[in-house]
């Protein structure tokens, strides 16, 4: 029995997802802590040449600041800047403080500066550096929590920050690319009030204007944005973190500023990451629901094929192409603190050891000596300033093998024409725009799920998700009046295969213990509720860490 009268109430961290960079593109929870164990080396073996090698990674210089969800830009002279996110601070409401201030990184001389501080704070923004240096960052969520139209241009001279033109519309979760002609196009998210968008717009440095174009084929957040080779900009996936997810891409021609419609991948997926490699596919990885599967896409013949899965399922985790044809993947959600690559040439995942820290939501890039420097994230226990340097020893293969690889991997394969508008094929499965949840259909947008509190028992208010390890309990909005989960057993879990997943929930109403009750996980990423008197329960997602322990995402909500 639950004795909710014992619990004392604390603040909670209300958390959202981050957009995580991949190679190419844009773009994190497993694992129980940090570890003195990691190898010293790792090594993939491959079929064109010697191995590469992954070396243990060492801490590098610290983050003046804590942050997650922060954006993170590489400058033309070679300085990293760090811009707003979310750092370890609470409100009176228990949310976690966003961040204004932005940092340099000068790897000469190893050291972060304090540099300007915009004029709005921002969680989740995102940022790009034009043709003349200076770099613009755009929406996020600012004032009232809520997505922002606000868009703001660095001065690296000065370190300043100048209010520009807004934004056509709020966007928080969205992608933002420069294009070759040195215009931005911003590419979906969600809107002020919640609302997922499908709306594109491009910004015009030398007018200071924002345009709106033609928008994609369905509305995305949280999906993964790459620049091919050719310039035209890949969007894969896409969704609420606790479902729907979806499965469909569409490409962006500049040259047009059209979009296309490129088919469907494997499965839906949302906050994967989604990066070029050397041969110039693109390499999916992972995603919200427990997403161990990988698949490329191949811009030549507009195909989608799979490969084999990772060692660990992953989202919001950081992937890095090196140019020998291997991807580094590492951390996630769950707490993750092991590496692994990918081979192209043989298809093949090799873990190679683990990072310093257990990390997520977390802004990764790859160096000039092929080293890639991880930056600050959410880590086991809090959120970190940390920075990690893992060095990388390239193998011998060359790109013609990589590109031979690549072309007997289309042997056979037909091509398939790029629609000329966003229509999906007819064997797509159309995708509710907002998750759906209840007997009665109505829908709720939750936000990101927040850790549990190592009493083991959270109060947190209503429509705070919160992610719960076998006996922990989530209270909201509070003991005396409020209802109480207990995540108790995981009944099954058939996902993988197609099937279901069912929880077993301890539920108590004040002070009327209800018993045990299973709610039913679809494997498209439709969570599950219950309702009781006033109040619903729900387990929007199931994931495991990497320990194979489950863990529960708990929400009590009144819709």
């Amino acid at each position: 029995m639950l004795n909710l009268k014992s619990i004392i109430t604390f603040s909670v961290l209300l958390a959202l997802s981050v957009f995580i960079f991949a190679c190419g593109g844009e773009g994190s929870t497993e694992n129980t802590g940090t570890s003195d164990t990691a190898a010293s080396e790792s090594e993939t073996t491959g079929q064109g040449g010697s191995s590469t090698v992954v070396s243990e990674p060492v801490l590098g210089s610290e983050m003046l600041e804590k942050r997650q969800d922060f954006a993170f830009v590489v400058l033309s002279d070679g300085r990293l800047l760090s811009i707003g996110g979310r750092g370890v601070a609470t409100t009176s409401g228990g949310y976690m403080e966003y961040i204004a201030t932005t940092e340099v990184y000068d790897p000469a001389a190893d050291k972060w500066t304090q540099s300007g501080t915009m004029d709005y704070w921002r969680s989740v923004p995102a940022a790009v550096e034009l043709d003349d240096g200076t770099v613009l960052v755009s929406g996020g969520a600012a004032h009232q929590r809520n997505a922002t139209s606000l868009t703001e241009i660095w001065d690296p001279a000065t370190g300043e920050w100048t209010i520009v033109a807004d934004m056509n519309q709020a966007r928080e979760k969205f992608g933002l690319i420069k294009l070759a002609n040195g215009k931005v196009i911003a590419i979906g998210g969600s809107d002020d009030v919640g609302q997922h968008s499908a709306t594109a717009e491009i910004y015009d440095p030398a007018a200071d204007t924002w345009t709106l174009i033609d928008p994609m084929g369905e509305p995305r957040i949280w999906h993964a944005t790459t620049v091919l080779n050719d310039g035209r900009i890949l969007v894969t996936g896409g969704g609420n973190p606790d479902g729907p997810f979806k499965k469909s891409a569409d490409i962006f021609d500049p040259a047009t500023e059209k979009w296309q419609y490129a088919g469907e991948m494997s499965v839906s997926r949302s906050q994967h990451t989604a990066t070029l490699m050397a041969d110039g596919r693109v390499l999916i990885v992972g995603g919200r629901g427990k997403r161990a599967t990988s698949e490329i896409y191949d811009p030549v013949t507009n195909t989608w094929g799979s490969v084999a899965d990772t060692t660990s399922p992953r989202a919001e985790h950081i992937a890095i192409a090196n140019s020998d044809g291997s991807v580094l993947v590492a951390g996630g959600t769950g707490n993750l603190q092991t590496m692994e690559l990918y081979d192209p040439i043989s298809n093949s995942w090799t873990e190679v050891g683990n990072m310093q820290y257990s990390r997520y939501r977390m802004n990764a890039v790859k160096r000039d000596d092929n080293s890639i420097m991880i930056v600050g994230g959410q880590g086991l226990e809090t959120v970190l300033a940390e920075t990690e340097v893992i060095n990388i020893t390239l193998s011998n293969r060359t790109q013609a093998e990589l590109d031979a690889n690549a072309e007997s991997a289309r042997s056979g394969v037909a091509e398939v024409a790029l629609n000329a508008t966003p229509t999906p094929l007819p064997t797509a499965t159309p995708l509710p725009e907002r998750q759906s949840i209840g007997s009665d259909g109505m829908e709720f947008d939750f936000p990101e799920a927040i850790e549990s509190d190592p009493s083991d028992t959270t109060i947190t208010p209503l429509g705070n998700p919160v992610r719960l390890a076998i006996g922990q309990t989530v209270i909201s909005p509070n003991p005396d009046s409020g209802m109480a989960g207990r995540f108790e057993a995981v009944v099954s879990d058939d996902r993988e295969s197609g099937g279901t997943a069912v929880v077993t929930i301890f539920i108590r109403m004040g002070f009327f213990d209800q018993g045990g009750t299973d709610l039913t996980l679809e494997a498209d990423g439709l969570p599950a509720a219950k309702k009781l008197g006033r109040l619903w329960i729900g387990v929007v997602d199931l994931e495991y860490d990497s320990d194979n322990n489950p863990i529960a995402t708990v929400v009590v909500f009144k819709p």
